[in-house]
């Protein structure tokens, strides 16, 4: 995937998110969001990161041919905009299936704590309506 492709290119060229970041006008956080894959950059910014480690934006998005010509390896626009829709409909996904986990670890948790202090209020409850008779 892209994420894992940009990082392993910035880190085989020794440069830390940071310098990246200045060369392509973003925040260090921008790129490490990309490495992470919470988001993907838009069509000109991987322009820009192609340009910076001189490689296609084919071979950043690891679609390129068996062919050494950059040329014939860089993808048209449309075909770039198709690309990154992919992607950020896959992110899309990944990210509604972490929030339902989230969602059900949230919900497990609050009935969890719920059965854990019911017997204590009932305990409490109780001991005070005792002591009022």
């Amino acid at each position: 995937m892209l994420n894992e492709k940009l990082k392993s290119i910035r880190t085989s060229n020794h440069m830390t998110q940071e310098v990246l970041a200045k060369k392509i006008g973003v925040t260090r956080q921008t790129v490490s969001k990309w490495e992470k894959g919470y988001s993907v950059p838009d069509a000109d910014i991987l322009l820009k990161i192609a340009d910076v480690f001189d490689i296609s934006v084919s071979e950043l998005l690891g679609t390129n041919d068996l062919s050494n010509n950059r040329d014939e390896q860089e993808i048209d626009n449309t075909n770039l905009a198709i690309i990154l829709t992919t992607i950020n409909e896959q992110l899309a996904m990944k990210n509604q299936q972490r929030k339902t986990i989230i969602r059900i670890i949230k919900i497990v948790l609050i009935v969890i704590a719920l059965f854990n202090i019911i017997p204590i209020l009932y305990a409490i409850f109780w001991g005070w309506v005792a002591s009022g008779l």
